[in-house]
């Protein structure tokens, strides 16, 4: 969410007719939410007595969640800005051939940029699910529910993510950009999915509940 927006006016705007912010910005959001939880989670194990074997692990996790929930809150306002800069270049004029040609080429490199934010944003969210999975194992019992929150959601925001890479490289002339960054969203997603599952199956364990 742009620092600008408050919840209520971000969710406004996503719900409009406005272009942005839209579902490369509400993928990374969702992505920073799973990251706070986790560093929720950790929050509560740092400093407490019973967790005092874990605390050098457990602040490593917060330290990486911090950074991750920040990198991902970034990212919404940056992917509102490739949009802009996509959008600027459809709307440029094709009056001649040369302005066609000049046009064509500002898409495709504005479709080629505009890529980057999602991709990043689909690295992090898997960082989301991989730090639900680690503060799981060690994070203090009276909040694993969120640690156990956080899995799917950063799993959710990675494939949203994903979904928005896949948009833009389907847009581009084939070029190994393209199919470079679609093999690293695969491949994170490949990852996400069996972290989640750990994560929560480490939760339910735990919890000592048979699980959903």
């Amino acid at each position: 969410m742009s620092e600008e927006l408050g919840v209520d006016a971000f969710l406004e705007a996503l719900g409009s007719a406005a272009p942005t912010p839209g579902g490369g910005a509400a993928s990374a959001l969702a992505g920073a939410l799973a990251a706070a939880l986790a560093e929720m989670v950790a929050r509560f194990t740092v400093g407490r007595a019973r967790y005092r074997a874990v605390e050098p692990e457990a602040q490593a996790i917060l330290q990486r969640a911090e950074q991750t929930r920040k990198a991902l809150l970034a990212l919404v306002a940056e992917d509102e800005r490739a949009f802009a800069v996509v959008s600027a270049a459809y709307a440029a004029p094709r009056g001649s051939y040369v302005e066609r040609d000049a046009r064509d080429v500002a898409i495709q490199a504005a479709l080629a940029q505009a890529m980057q934010p999602p991709l990043s944003a689909t690295r992090h969210c898997l960082a989301t699910v991989e730090l639900a999975r680690d503060i799981a194992r060690i994070g203090n019992a009276t909040v694993l529910r969120d640690a156990a929150c956080a899995a799917p959601l950063g799993e959710a925001a990675a494939r949203a993510s994903a979904i928005n890479v896949l948009a833009n490289v389907a847009l581009l002339r084939a070029s190994d950009a393209g199919a470079r960054a679609l093999a690293e969203a695969r491949a994170a997603l490949a990852a996400a999915a069996p972290l989640c599952a750990e994560a929560l199956t480490i939760v339910y364990q735990r919890m000592n509940v048979a699980g959903l």
